[in-house]
């Protein structure tokens, strides 16, 4: 996949050899496509939005569908896209199928595994119906409709000078319109999202399902193929796919006794697009990113690489070394510890690549450039008032980073060790159910304690008392290590002393054990009963978490007041950033339904280096070892030579075709996410970003901002091939095609996509002269010169179509 060959010289090479025409193509597709031709497909776009990017634009890259048949009041295709427990996903069929990444569906298959019956590495599918597994503690939320309520959640916090009351009132109105629609809508999920820093407020209306069952999930070694080693990684043989189905009650409402549920009938689902992409062609990305922060200061930025993503690499590579220590001495904990540590090993590589990333695009600098030029903006007339937002967003920045190794310890008290993160959660909620519903936090909310209860049982069943010590131990350490005016007096107490890491981890390891919340029905008392006693709190674990708890409230607060500041500030900043950016501007990922587009492109990832955009069913062969992470299944290597003569094969690269990158705009939570054609139909299903581009949640990189999905042919062949699935092929529409040859094009390819003439005077039709179409796009001098070599791609591709025999690698060296 990656050439180190000058171009030049092979090229010279080819002609030789009488390779000329399949040089050229692949020249082209690789070079002038990847790098040359990434148009800035820059944008995590709101479903509101797509009206307004460029029709002509998008229709001369290859999309067909209108704006409405994407996203309408009533309809269109972004519906299909639902939540499955902070993964993405999709229906793809009108029996409730959901597709999503066998990184998604890990916790439940590892929650049905035993040591005798490891569904992880058998894999897991059922023949029919009454054989699906319970999918536990997941649950799926299907949008139904999006309104802007920003007039009336602002009007409740207008007239509030103290930031801290401002955010508060801001939150108090988001919880107030959910508990009203909720009433008023029976049987819909109602949540308000904020944007912009807390400028715009949507008012999000979704379908909740808690009956979701596994129906298909590959073998580990298939599903996590390459797994740490290949993670953020190109090139990619991982078939990181599952299926689950979504349950309802017999009218189709959410909810009812699984006993006489039956699948779900959504409105809208996914066509499956067998006929594949290549290189070139317009891919979209429908999910829920999770989190960017394209938007922060410099400082902050300049905090992050010098002491936070430092401190989290050196964090998860402790924590993960426990991990992998003790799941060497025990089976049984190895399948209860097996979730947890694929977590924390995916927060390790990010940090690493966030950081390496960071540094790597110089970003700390250009995000300086930026805020010379939206200071000189400022200075404007027409931004007058908007003089003293940067100066107000410094000094807050300059406070925050001030404290940020404090705030990063309690954080992780939270979300790392699990025993502990239960028991905060359990007094959080007993503390919360003292106040009114509408002055809680709103995790703490009774209308949120289905969704409490499921995060609290999954994590439950990730104790393991040894693995709780260790990761314990690790907090204590690095709390000790804060200065003095800084400690947390709850972590300092467990080590007063000087004392080495074993004496310590034995120690907690002893409190954890006296401790009562590894018990999964004593947790679920508590949680039911909603309040605790003295008693209660004489737990070693529980007391721990009180305490915590104090300070996490605390920490808690100052966030509000910084909230509110942003909130009162977030207008003009965000006015600075439009009149910079000269267009539309999306609003960082929340977990929220947004839109990506892109092309099917390689890249550069080094000087001298070429990844070209699809990887095959041979290339994985040729990464077998026999061994953990790269051990291919016996029936999949047996039937990996026929693969080429089956209706999924990819003529032009003679073979399956696993996976592919594209330019999207993507980030966490975009796990599982749809990517769809030009046509509507599922291509592939997202699951992860190239090493270079793990920095994007900070910044997209037109060069090198990449993300991974798995082919849907690579699906399709399995079930066909491997499962002798023709029950979920016909589900999905595709049966008829198992007895078919290999295709000798792609039907619904799109390599030949039409473009739109522009006037000569260098408006488009709109009568829009800015020479960026989309936002971001380039000028038009460069589109001219692209569709030259797109032209004379095309015409290579005809030439080198029966000579593109090989999958694996990019361009091929000599004597290679």
């Amino acid at each position: 996949m990656l050439v180190p060959t000058p171009l030049p010289s092979f090229l010279a090479r080819s002609r030789r050899s009488g390779r000329a025409a399949r040089a050229f193509a692949l020249f082209v597709l690789v070079w002038f496509g990847p790098v040359r031709q990434a148009l800035a497909e820059e944008g995590l776009w709101l479903p509101e939005q797509i009206a307004e990017l460029d029709r002509t634009q998008l229709a001369s890259r290859g999309l067909e569908l209108t704006a409405k048949q994407l996203w309408s009041e009533t309809g269109g295709l972004l519906r299909a896209s639902v939540n499955l427990s902070g993964c993405s996903a999709a229906f793809v069929s009108k029996q409730g199928l959901i597709a999503t990444n066998h990184h998604c569906a890990y916790r439940a298959l590892s929650a049905q595994s035993t040591p005798e019956k490891d569904l992880l590495k058998l894999g897991f599918i059922a023949r029919k119906r009454g054989e699906e597994l319970e999918a536990k503690s997941y649950t799926l939320h299907a949008v139904e409709s999006i309104e802007d309520v920003t007039p009336a959640v602002l009007a409740e916090a207008a007239g509030k000078s103290d930031d801290r009351a401002r955010w508060t009132a801001i939150e108090r109105a988001q919880k107030r319109l959910s508990v009203e629609c909720e009433k008023k809508h029976a049987g819909l999920r109602c949540d308000v999202a904020s944007f912009y820093w807390g400028s715009q407020f949507r008012l999000i209306k979704k379908r909740e399902f808690t009956d979701i069952r596994l129906v298909y999930a590959p073998p580990t070694a298939i599903g996590n193929f390459g797994g740490d080693v290949d993670n953020w990684r190109w090139p990619r043989h991982t078939g990181d796919f599952a299926l689950l189905r979504a349950y309802a009650a017999p009218k189709g409402k959410p909810g009812g006794p699984p006993a006489k549920n039956v699948p779900y009938q959504p409105a809208q689902w996914l066509e499956i697009g067998h006929g594949g992409v290549g290189p070139g062609d317009f891919v979209a990305v429908l999910g829920y990113p999770g989190s960017t922060r394209r938007y922060l200061p410099s400082a902050v930025v300049a905090h992050h690489v010098q002491q936070t993503l430092p401190a989290s690499i050196a964090l998860h590579e402790e924590w993960l070394g426990a991990l992998d220590a003790l799941t060497k001495k025990s089976p049984a904990d190895a399948l209860r510890l097996a979730a947890q540590r694929k977590t924390l090993a995916n927060r390790l590589k990010n940090a690493q690549g966030a950081l390496a990333g960071l540094r790597r695009m110089n970003f700390i600098d250009k995000r300086k450039t930026e805020e010379r030029r939206l200071a000189e903006l400022a200075k404007r007339p027409e931004h007058a008032a908007h003089g003293g937002t940067l100066a107000a967003l410094a000094t807050l920045a300059k406070a925050q980073n001030a404290r940020a190794m404090r705030d990063f310890v309690l954080d992780q008290s939270s979300s790392g060790p699990p025993l502990l993160s239960v028991g905060i959660d359990l007094v959080r909620r007993a503390r919360e159910k003292q106040q009114p519903e509408l002055e809680r936090e709103i995790a703490y909310m009774d209308r949120n304690a289905t969704l409490l209860w499921k995060s609290l049982e999954r994590r439950q069943r990730d104790f393991v008392p040894e693995a709780e010590a260790e990761l314990l131990a690790s907090l204590v350490e690095r709390a000790r290590a804060l200065p003095e005016q800084t400690r947390i007096a709850a972590l300092q107490r467990l080590a007063p002393g000087e004392v080495t890491h074993e004496r310590l981890t034995a120690s907690l390891l002893l409190r954890v054990r006296a401790s009562r919340l590894g018990n999964a029905e004593h947790v679920r008392r508590l949680f039911d009963r909603g309040e605790l006693g003295e008693g209660d709190l004489a737990d070693p674990v529980l007391g721990l978490a009180a305490e915590l708890a104090d300070e996490i409230a605390l920490l808690e607060a100052q966030r509000k007041t910084e909230r509110g500041l942003e909130a009162r500030l977030a207008t003009s900043y965000f006015a600075l950033w439009k009149a910079l950016r000269g267009g539309m501007l999306y609003p960082d990922a929340n977990g929220t339904l947004r839109f990506s587009y892109a092309r099917v492109m390689g890249y550069e990832p080094e000087d001298g280096l070429l990844a070209r955009p699809q990887s095959t069913l041979l290339g994985a062969l040729r990464k077998h070892t026999g061994a953990a992470p790269f051990d291919l299944p016996k029936p999949v290597r047996d039937r990996a030579f026929a693969a080429k003569t089956t209706y999924w094969t990819d003529a032009l690269l003679d073979d399956l075709p696993l996976c592919f990158l594209s330019n999207a705009d993507t980030s966490g939570g975009n796990s599982g996410s749809p990517v769809i054609n030009g046509k509507g139909q599922l291509v592939g299903l997202n699951f992860d970003r190239v090493w270079e581009n793990v920095a994007g949640d900070f910044g997209y990189s037109a060069e090198r901002s990449r993300n991974i999905s798995v082919d849907v042919r690579y699906l399709l062949w399995l079930l066909d091939r491997v499962e002798n699935a023709g029950h979920l092929l016909t589900e999905l529409g595709v049966a008829e095609y198992r007895a078919d040859a290999r295709k000798q094009d792609r039907p619904g390819g799109q390599r030949t996509a039409k473009h739109t003439p522009e006037t000569a005077d260098g408006e488009d039709e709109g009568g829009s002269r800015c020479g960026c179409g989309l936002p971001g796009a380039r000028p038009r001098h460069a589109q001219a010169v692209s569709l030259v070599f797109l032209a004379l791609s095309a015409f290579g591709l005809s030439r080198a179509r029966r000579s593109l025999r090989r999958g694996p690698h990019s361009l091929r060296c000599r004597n290679a």
